[in-house]
């Protein structure tokens, strides 16, 4: 079943950008975010209640996953969105997140005391170095000034701390109620700066833009996050960070799908370096030792 999680991981992520983007002519970064925060809860807690599992765990645990909802939920969900407030194209938001494997080894070898094959190291390289070619290429080109460049990698940074540090001190709890939890008490954090940010914010939109907003949101929250983050930590906890992380890398095709059909611009770089990438994927799934077996 893994690969299948891994397929419709891959096509709800690489479409979230482009729900995200919606979202925008209407709401704000924050509203956006704790309404996917709390949309997937409200999927999830339903079937945490069918299953007869309970969300007590001690504090240690509850800590760790506090961490986790900070760095892994709570930031990525909200920067993502203030980027896309900025004018910038969805579709070419979507080209950093592949930044997510890179990141994921150089943080395994300390925090998880392993190294990475030969296969892992090639592909994670070479596919890094497509990435920023087309990042220093076409940014211009997708309104994306340079100054929100290190702001975006700093989404991949987050995933791969976040999913590093679930891997090593949250694999023994189920991961139905590691998702709630991370959902939840994101969305318990951000809910403070949410109420803020709907109480002040000015808002200039017509009935379609009211449409789409809303349609987005309710897809967003309950599939792109609530079912996404189930299978996602499924993934973590099951196979590994690198093997989830890889995840991050076939994003970017349906993510410049979705800016097509939407007008983007799409370069010939962009095709070939994501066709580069792709072959990196599977460069580093064919390699038979993963982090699957390491603690």
């Amino acid at each position: 079943m893994a690969y299948v999680y891994f397929a419709i991981v891959c096509l709800v992520f690489g479409s979230n950008f482009k729900l995200m983007d919606n979202a925008t002519q209407v709401f704000g970064p924050l509203t956006i975010a704790i309404g996917r925060l709390w949309g997937g809860t409200l999927v999830l807690l339903p079937v945490l209640l069918a299953k007869r599992e309970s969300l007590k765990v001690d504090r240690t645990t509850l800590g760790r996953i506090l961490f986790v909802a900070v760095v892994g939920n709570a930031y990525p969900f909200f920067i993502q969105p203030w980027i896309l407030s900025h004018g910038a194209d969805h579709s070419f938001l979507a080209v950093f997140v592949p930044m997510t494997p890179l990141l994921t080894i150089a943080a395994a070898v300390p925090m998880l005391g392993v190294r990475p094959t030969w296969q892992q190291s090639v592909g994670v390289v070479v596919g890094f170095a497509l990435l920023v070619g087309i990042v220093l290429h076409d940014s211009e080109s997708h309104n994306f000034p340079d100054w929100l460049v290190p702001i975006a990698m700093t989404v991949p940074l987050a995933y791969a701390i976040a999913n590093v540090y679930l891997r090593r001190n949250l694999r023994g709890v189920s991961s139905l109620v590691t998702s709630t939890l991370l959902l939840l008490s994101a969305g318990v954090l951000l809910a403070p700066g949410a109420a803020h940010e709907i109480a002040t914010r000015s808002i200039e939109a017509d009935a379609a833009q009211w449409r789409t907003a809303i349609m987005s949101m309710l897809i967003l929250g309950p599939i792109g996050t609530g079912l996404c983050i189930y299978l996602f930590v499924n993934l973590v906890q099951d196979r590994g960070p690198l093997f989830a992380g890889m995840v991050t890398y076939v994003v970017p095709p349906v993510a410049l799908a979705w800016g097509f059909a939407d007008g983007e611009a799409i370069t010939a770089l962009q095709l070939v370096g994501i066709a580069g990438i792709l072959a990196m994927v599977a460069l580093v799934q064919s390699s038979q030792a993963n982090y699957a077996t390491s603690e």
